[in-house]
């Protein structure tokens, strides 16, 4: 086992590149002489290779142990407590987490080792093995996203088959078919409502910039998208209804359109006073 190490709340997800991805997970606490003090039934709300930022109602300590099983593969693990930070509004606790067991690929995602700058040219996108299902977010040029979109799959090495296979892209959303694919609650969001399962959503950071009069604009990533909306976490204020204009850059700088989008939910991120929004992509800007 590692030994805890100086992750604070700004740089846990620093470390690998971040993925908003809702996981169920079960988080066990314990006291002072080892006896279960609480049990919750939980979810992710980012994860990333080496933690997670969590809901989590039951109150814990900085550096406090507390004991995570995966539910989607029942794999089990001690992880260290950042920090939780608490909504006085509505109640909600966020817990960031450190896992413990740095060799385990808890989350069963391939992350980056190393998160470096990064490079011009090139898009983060979770992908999916389509023979074992191992999925990994990986960094692709921008030539090898476009034919990604245009093909609906590539071929890439497997590490876990040992060999080149078809690779899809990995959806954000319980809904893509089959059995296992099922299980797999991967949505940032609130419990969905219709309009934001119209599409499948996939796991895709791609430059998105924001423009709302007043108040300017922002260039953020995106953290899902699908043909109808794109999902995004910046630290702009905007109301559920609100027009905004975006633009999303995959494309040569003279093909970008930009595009009315209508804010249909957000979320705040305490522990990062940030908010997660969730648009509905309108008609062409004038």
């Amino acid at each position: 086992m590692s030994q805890p190490s100086s992750l604070t709340t700004q740089d846990w997800s620093r470390r690998s590149e971040r993925a908003l991805l809702r996981i169920p997970i079960r988080v066990e606490g314990a006291d002072s002489d080892g006896r279960l003090r609480f049990r919750e039934d939980t979810y992710t709300l980012m994860i990333s290779r080496n933690g997670a930022l969590i809901r989590l109602n039951h109150s814990v300590g900085s550096n406090d142990q507390i004991r995570i099983i995966n539910l989607q593969s029942q794999l089990s693990c001690p992880f260290r407590v950042v920090a939780q930070t608490s909504d006085s509004l509505s109640d909600e606790s966020e817990c960031v987490v450190e896992c413990l067991e740095s060799i385990v690929n808890f989350w069963g995602i391939l992350f980056p080792e190393t998160l470096t700058a990064p490079a011009a040219e090139r898009v983060d996108a979770l992908l999916e093995c389509s023979i074992c299902h191992d999925r990994e977010l990986a960094s692709l040029a921008l030539d090898v996203y476009r034919s990604l979109v245009a093909r609906s799959s590539l071929t890439r090495p497997c590490p876990k088959c040992g060999v080149a296979r078809e690779w899809r892209f990995g959806f954000a959303d319980a809904q893509t078919g089959d059995a296992r694919a099922s299980q797999r609650l991967a949505s940032g969001a609130p419990s969905p409502q219709p309009e934001r399962r119209r599409a499948a959503r996939t796991t895709v950071k791609l430059p998105v910039r924001t423009r709302k009069e007043p108040g300017g604009e922002q260039v953020v990533k995106s953290e899902n998208l699908s043909k109808t909306g794109v999902c995004f976490i910046c630290d702009k204020l905007m109301a559920v209804g609100e027009i905004i204009r975006l633009t999303l850059a995959c494309s040569p700088a003279e093909n970008e359109t930009e595009v009315h989008a209508r804010v249909v939910w957000r979320r705040p991120l305490q522990s990062q006073r940030r908010v997660v929004y969730g648009v509905h992509l309108e008609a062409l800007a004038a």
